[in-house]
Order: C-alpha cells, then structure tokens, then sequence
C-alpha cells in the first residue's frame, strides 16, 4: 500500500480534547506553533471561547480539526471553531473521514479519534507495520498492520491513573503530585526498594510497577510474528517519564496525535458528512 499523500494547505487550529487536558496548536507548514493546554474537567463554552480568542489574536485561521474523547464538549467546541474560521472548513475527527489507513476493526465507531489520529501518522511517519503507544490518562497502544490496515490495541491504565487509583480506593494512603512522581520515575540512580514512609513506599511502587507493565505489554508486542519487526513509536504528556526505566528503545513524538489531525484534515478537502457549504457561522 502507497503512502499518504495530502494535498498543501493553509493554517489550520487542532483542538485535541483529552480526558484530563485539552491541547490547542495551529499547524502551518507543517509546524506546530502557539501549542496551548487547559483542564478538561469542567471546560465551559466561555472557556473554549478564551482560548480560541488567544489564537485569533495571533494568527490567520483559514480552517480546523477538533478530536475528542469527551462527547459532552463536542458541541462546545464545533460551534466556537466555525466562529472562529468564518468560511473555512471545520472537521471533527471521526473513523468516516478519509483516514489514509484502513480499518479492520468490527465496530469502528467505537475507535477513540485520538487512536485514529495516532495511527494515522505513525503510518505516514513510520511504515508498516507500526505500533503507536499513547501515554495519557490511559495507555493505548494501536496497531496498523503490513497491509496499511488499523486492526485495534490494547488499553492499559496510565501513569496517573495507575498511581491514582490507590488514593482513590483507600482510606488512608495519599495522592501522589505530579512532580513528585515524575522526579521518581525520571530518577537516573538506583531508587531504595523499601519506602520508609508512606510516600515512598508508593513511589516505589510505582517506579518499578509501572516500568514493569510497559515492558510486559510491549515483550508480547515483540514476540508476535505480526508485529515483532514493527516500528514503535510514542506520545503523550507522559511518554518520556512511563518509559524511563524499561529499557525500551521507542520513538517519543510529542506531536504525534496533532501530526494526525492534521495529516486527515488535508486528506479530506471537500464537503463530507459534518463538512457541508452553509454549516460554518460568519465571523
């Protein structure tokens, strides 16, 4: 199977709407520039309308993609992009948009449309077969086979969530900050395996327990005959510091999932499904 080829265009907005954080860049010319991150939890129309003002003020948007695990805020979020973009094109990633990839995948719907995005460009990136890891509030790992098919993945908590959830379900035991846990799983010298207070006896879990899933999950990757030739590839707000003690030699791209959004924004320049004349507000 070719390789995508998409067509040259203008300065878009990506809007990446995660479970924990929300992620705003323009792409042009193939950069990303003016990268931006608020809260997801509680994110309001004014919110949205905040920051997309941000980008008006600093740039000349002639289009946009907005990508979302989070149904509730989908319609918050097309209303202000085609506000913003007056007459331009506005797309929300979905799996019947030309993908450049095909998908073998049962339901399809079901598919996060950041795993689509992440697939997609690890396919234009790397070649088949690929494997793209995603660390954010939870591990996906997705695969595209050597046929240039997408065939599913695997979905494991995240860093967070995995450190999280035992403050969550106890009683007694702490949560545990971020720079707290990425000072531990970033640390170059060998940690004490015995905490002497409760926080270190987490991080300390942590730091080996974490590590120890990823491997795991990525020596059975490897040892399939589909896949253990594949490139592998990661991302996500947490990549760097999830795999700092595995030992495992992966590509990190910090912009892997708005290379995709973009990459399937060019790949689809006439009116589609949710793309009609007419749909867009005026300015």
């Amino acid at each position: 199977m070719s390789r995508i080829k998409s067509t040259p265009a203008s300065s878009i907005i990506l809007v990446d709407i995660g479970n924990t954080s929300t992620q705003a860049a323009v792409e042009c010319a193939g950069r990303f520039i003016l990268t931006k991150r608020i809260p997801t939890p509680g994110q309001t129309a004014d919110d949205a309308r905040k920051l997309l003002d941000y980008y008006v003020r600093q740039h000349d948007i002639n289009g946009a993609m907005l990508c979302s695990v989070v149904p509730e805020l989908d319609k918050i979020w097309m209303n202000a992009l085609k506000k913003i973009v007056g007459n331009g094109r506005v797309l929300r990633l979905n799996h019947r948009l030309n993908l450049g990839i095909k998908i073998k995948y049962p339901n399809p719907a079901t598919i996060g449309a950041d795993r689509l995005a992440n697939a997609a460009a690890a396919f234009e990136k790397y070649g088949v077969p690929v494997v793209a890891a995603d660390f954010g509030t939870a591990l996906t790992v997705d695969f595209v086979g050597k046929d240039g098919a997408y065939e599913g993945g695997i979905i494991a908590p995240g860093p967070m969530m995995f450190a999280g959830c035992l403050a969550k379900k106890t009683a007694l035991l702490p949560q545990l900050s971020l720079p707290a846990i990425r000072r531990t799983m970033l640390a170059k010298k060998n940690l004490p395996m015995i905490g002497k207070n409760t926080k270190q006896a987490m991080l300390t879990g942590l730091r080996f327990g974490y590590p120890g899933l990823v491997k795991e999950i990525f020596a059975h990757i490897m040892r399939d005959p589909r896949y253990k030739s594949a490139r592998l590839c990661a991302t996500g707000g947490y990549a760097k510091m999830a795999l700092a003690g595995t030992g495992l030699k992966i590509d990190i791209d910090p912009f892997l999932t708005l290379r995709g959004m973009s990459l399937i924004y060019r790949l689809n320049p006439m009116s589609s499904f949710q793309d009609r004349p007419g749909r867009c507000m005026a300015r």
